[in-house]
Parts: C-alpha cells; structure tokens; sequence
C-alpha cells in the first residue's frame, strides 16, 4: 500500500517527531545512533542536537535492572532492563563512575531485587534477615561497551554473607576499571574496601564512615559527626600494585560539646605512620581498639547511615513531626571542590514528607572546617547536582537542564538553591518498584559517533 499523499517524506519529518522517535529509542548503543544518523542529513542533525540535549543526563537504575530515563523535567520513559546487561541474577548495585559504568552483584539473593510490593505480606513488610546467607560475585559492567570486568578481591572478602548486608557505594576513581575502586558496607569489619580488580586489596575496618568520594589525589569519608577524613593512597610495590592508605589524617573537626567524646582522637596524633597505620584503629589501654569503645550510633556490628532524626519541637500538636538529617560527599564540577550537602526532611504521619531545608558547604581543608556556601554562590556557575545514597555527581547544565538546582532521587524532588524553592519532577511510576533509597543515579557517556 501506498503511504497517503499528505505523508511527508522520512528526511522532511518534524524535529519534534524525529526526538520523540531518539527519546523511545533510547537506551542508545553507539550502533544505533551511527544508523538513525546515517539516514539523511536531517536526522543526523536531530540526532546532534539530541546528543547535546542528554549530554550528562542521568537515568534512574532500579536493582532489578530497570531504569528510568529523565528529559529535561519531563515524564521520561521506563525500560525493563538496561542494554547489555549480563544475563542471570544481577542486581545492580548503582552507577560506579560516570562514564558509563555500573557496578553489579551476581547472586540469588532475590530481597533487594523484588519489587517493592511483592515483599508485603500479612500486613507487614518482610525485611531482610540475619540468618539467612547468599553468595555472591562482584563485577563492573558497561552496557554501552559491553565490557564487565570482576572484582575477584571483593568476592573474596564478602562473597558470603547475610541478605542484612549491603554494599552502599562502589566507587572508581577513574573511568579505567583497572583504576581503584573504593567500596563501603554496612558491616564494620570491613567499613571500607579499596580494590584495584586483579591486583590486590585493602580493608579499612572499624570506621564509623557512611560515604566517600575522590577528590584530587585522596579519599575523603565523612562520619555522622560532620568530621572529614583524609586518606593518602598508594600502591603496595611488594605485592603488585595493590592498593594501600599510608595514612589517615582528620582534616575537619566538629566543635565537641561539654563532656562530649571524641571517638576520632586517634587520629589527631601528628606522627605519621608510613608502614600503613591507617588500617586498624589504634589499641587503648585496655587492648581495645578505640573505635570498638564508642558504638554510640552502631547497631549490630552495622556503620551508621549518617542520618539523625528528631522531634520538630516547634510542632505543638500529636502527633509528632520529625526532622531527618543526611548528609552527602559530591566532588563540584571541574574538581575544584569537595562539597557537603546537608538535607533536613520534615516527615508526618499527615502530609507527605518535604525537604525542608538544604545546606551546602565547601570543605576548607587548609583551614579545617566547613565553609558555608549559599543562595547563587553555593553552585558554579553552569553546575547541577544530582544525588543518591549509592552515586553522586555535579555536572554542568545542558538541554532544559537549569544551573543551580540539585536532583534528590530518593525523594523525587529538585532544590533550587537561588530561590531555596522545591518542587517534584515527574518519572514513571514504575520507579515506586524499589526502596526508594535502593534508586541510584547513572550517568550514560556521551556517544559520538
């Protein structure tokens, strides 16, 4: 048949259409971008411009392998499954740097990767047990590149372990998977893993730390006091390469309070210990580790999240309001910066949960404190941010994409930080399909083909 005469031809489509058509086909391999601009000189040039528009555009990774696509503010559009991804029980833990590499978990330990819905049963959610183990295997993967690569180092240390474990970040420090990569568990054994895949690894255990980020030539872990830890890094020349911390160095301090104890003061001593003293606590008196004398926020044997709620004391009424405190490590755009983002959360057995208040501060580490940024100056110029528990990024604006706004995808929710406004942005709504502090942000590489 035929087309209709008043059907225009493939080159002559509208721009309009010829995005829709590049928004449904994403997730885009370098493949097919390179056959929708092959077409004619019209789709090239829609493509271009699509390309520019997504440019650092992040999806939304679900664990079971899904994602969400986010355009520019609008809807997006949800995949079952990310392009590539290997087959079998694979969970995927988050994005592992930003260039297009994510970090995966092989295992029959179903709990993390089942929809959120299919775990409520006889009225009550089932939570993840103690007592039952899974093993499991380690691996970053590409889903543009196809590349994986495992992570055998990790497998041997956590290989085995109860579904109450989790592994909150895996980090590389580069877009090379033979680069470090920094892991952080919820289990103080092993509070932070440093592996460099195929070569060797190093456990930092006993460190009250819940999240980490690169910055320049070092880790940095903050703890749920607000203090910032410094850890120098280098390569073991007797063991191949392996990775190894020289030293940690507090180089912020929260004020204490009167009677207040410092569990960090073990590490204020000045003398460095070349021989990599920053792996274990240092022992007290009493043969301790100083570390194991404050558990104050440790349930279990587990790191803290690096959350504090309590009653909103200005609420007069029952039931009680309460404000949730987190707080988040994010290197700024051009790595000129290491910031602390800090987000309190109204929640009420009422009204739906609101951010309340979002405070960013830039790490003066010469000066060893916090220093408060805020209104136009808390961004750069051009810069966005976009965090989640297991990946956080700063990236400069493209498309429809605005400078100063930051992305909260655990509460489906923008700040802007010029106006100290919020408001929602739309995604589908098979994102409510995990714990929403289990959703991750991914960053695609830019195709250019």
């Amino acid at each position: 048949m035929a087309l209709s005469s008043t059907t225009p031809p493939w080159p002559d489509l509208l721009p309009e259409v010829l995005r829709q058509i590049l928004t449904h086909l994403c997730p885009a391999t370098p493949a097919d971008v390179a056959r929708f601009r092959a077409v004619c000189r019209a789709w090239h040039s829609a493509a271009r411009q699509h390309d520019d528009e997504q440019q650092q555009l992040p999806w939304i990774v679900i664990p079971n392998g899904s994602f969400c696509t986010i355009d520019g503010g609008d809807s997006g559009a949800f995949f079952d499954r990310i392009p590539g991804l290997p087959a079998g029980n694979v969970t995927c833990l988050g994005g592992a740097a930003a260039d297009g590499w994510l970090a995966l978990d092989v295992t029959d330990d179903v709990f993390r990767r089942t929809n959120r819905w299919d775990t409520y049963h006889d009225c009550k959610w089932l939570k993840a047990r103690p007592d039952v183990k899974h093993k499991h295997t380690y691996m970053l993967h590409n889903p543009f590149s196809g590349k994986s690569v495992p992570i055998p180092e990790l497998d041997s240390i956590v290989g085995y372990v109860a579904e109450t474990f989790e592994i909150r970040k895996v980090l590389m420090r580069s877009a090379s998977p033979d680069d470090l990569v920094a892991v952080t568990t919820n289990n103080r054994n092993y509070s932070i893993i440093l592996c460099r895949p195929g070569k060797g690894s190093f456990v930092l255990p006993y460190l009250r730390i819940f999240d980490v980020a690169f910055f320049r030539d070092k880790l940095y872990g903050i703890t749920p006091e607000e203090d910032l830890i410094a850890f120098d890094l280098a390569d073991d020349d007797n063991n191949d390469g392996s990775p190894i911390v020289t030293n940690l160095k507090r180089v912020i301090r929260h004020p204490l309070a009167d009677g207040e104890d410092d569990p960090w003061s073990w590490l204020d001593d000045d003398s460095d210990d070349d021989g990599g003293g920053g792996n274990e606590a240092e022992p007290d008196d009493d043969g301790q580790s100083q570390e194991d004398s404050f558990d104050g926020d440790v349930d279990n044997g587990t790191v803290p999240r690096g959350e504090v709620t309590v009653e909103d004391e200005e609420v007069a009424y029952e039931p009680k309001d309460y404000i949730t405190t987190s707080r988040c490590l994010v290197e700024s755009c051009g790595g000129k910066e290491l910031l602390m983002v800090r987000r309190l959360v109204q929640t009420s057995p009422i009204n739906p949960n609101y951010i309340r208040k979002v405070e960013i501060f830039r790490a003066d580490i010469d000066q060893g404190k916090w220093a408060s940024v805020t209104g136009e100056d808390a961004l750069a110029e051009g810069e966005a941010l976009f965090l989640s528990r297991s990946f956080s990024k700063s990236t400069r604006v493209y498309g429809e994409l605005e400078e100063g706004l930051i992305y909260f995808v655990d509460m489906n929710q923008v700040f802007d930080t010029r106006s100290s406004s919020c408001w929602p942005f739309s995604l589908p709504w098979q994102r409510t399909q995990a714990s929403v502090e289990l959703l991750t942000w991914f960053f695609p590489p830019k195709l250019v083909v």
